[in-house]
């Protein structure tokens, strides 16, 4: 069998390539996003390296056995300040930013102005064009009056909520 010389090719030199620019970029620190990883990051060390020396895992099949016969009694280690860190950030109480579509909170808006709670009548409206079914409908007004920054708003508009106190200072 002979192979074909055209597909083995000829290794050539890549004038157009910069060298110390490839080798600075390969050595440039990762764009990290935790803060807490990122204080602790050394660039002089690997990414292995730096993430065993915070107390993290670089590769989570290495971490773990797949298969022993015998259970491995692992000792937990101490946890670093990382570790610690990153424990206390995950357990920090999240503020609600879900977001909907302008379009959407319109259209809501449009239909319990117009038909109150009478989801088979905004089934059957003439602005629902994507045909949607009043159970559809009656999930989307349930996730729209679970976003006070939508609601209230819609509320004041309607006269149903009284305006603010500072509204009525001014």
């Amino acid at each position: 069998m002979v192979s074909n010389k055209k597909s083995r090719g000829r290794k050539k030199f890549q004038y157009h390539v910069d060298k110390k620019k490839v080798a600075k970029k390969a050595k440039k620190v990762p764009n990290i996003n935790c803060k807490a990883i990122k204080n602790s990051w050394r660039g002089d060390k690997s990414a292995s390296t730096n993430l065993r020396s915070m107390g993290l895992v670089y590769d989570a099949n290495r971490s773990l056995p797949v298969s022993t016969k015998t259970p491995l009694e692992r000792v937990p280690k101490e946890p670093t300040a990382v570790v610690k860190e990153l424990e206390k950030e995950m357990n920090a109480p999240r503020t609600g930013t879900m977001r909907m579509p302008k379009e959407k909170v319109k259209w809501i808006e449009y239909l319990l102005g117009k038909h109150g709670e009478d989801y088979e009548a905004m089934a059957m409206d003439k602005n629902n064009h994507y045909q949607e079914t009043a159970a559809q409908i009656r999930q989307k007004i349930k996730q729209f009056k679970k976003r006070p920054a939508y609601l209230v708003k819609f509320m004041k508009a309607c006269g149903k909520l009284p305006p603010s106190e500072e509204a009525v200072k001014e």
